[in-house]
């Protein structure tokens, strides 16, 4: 397992692991469950997976586009996921004559970028599982 495959699969289980904290929590802890997306804060840990080893090679070309087409699609579709969650919310609250609860909108932007990352590492690991090795 080369280096970029460890950052993803860090990725997938620190980002799933926070989010099942988080529903885990929410039926005792109400809004303050939302702290469980405080385990986000390990993914601090994923460049030292990439650090250079002496003259060995971390990352090559096709590792550099994996990853990159990976971003773009967790990033996306984190992007566009949270958008839309936020004018269905915006737009049912507006017809209830109502204010939209903060704790809800924290809880959209927590959960859309846990599923940020979640589907970052998710496609990278399907991309490399999809790829043939060159020796």
């Amino acid at each position: 397992m080369n280096a970029v495959e460890k950052v993803a699969w860090t990725e997938l289980i620190v980002s799933a692991g926070a989010a099942v904290v988080v529903l885990a929590l929410y039926p005792w802890m109400g809004n303050a469950a939302l702290g469980g997306f405080g385990m986000l804060g390990l993914l601090g840990i994923t460049p030292l997976f990439l650090r250079k080893r002496g003259s060995r090679v971390i990352r090559d070309e096709r590792d550099v586009k994996i990853e990159m087409r990976s971003s773009w699609i967790g990033f996306g579709t984190g992007w566009v996921v949270m958008m839309i969650s936020l004018a269905a919310v915006t737009m049912w609250h507006v017809d209830q004559r109502r204010d939209v609860p903060t704790g809800l909108l924290n809880a959209l932007i927590w959960t859309q970028f846990a599923l940020c990352y979640v589907i970052k590492g998710a496609t990278t690991l399907i991309q490399y599982r999809g790829t043939s090795r060159a020796a």
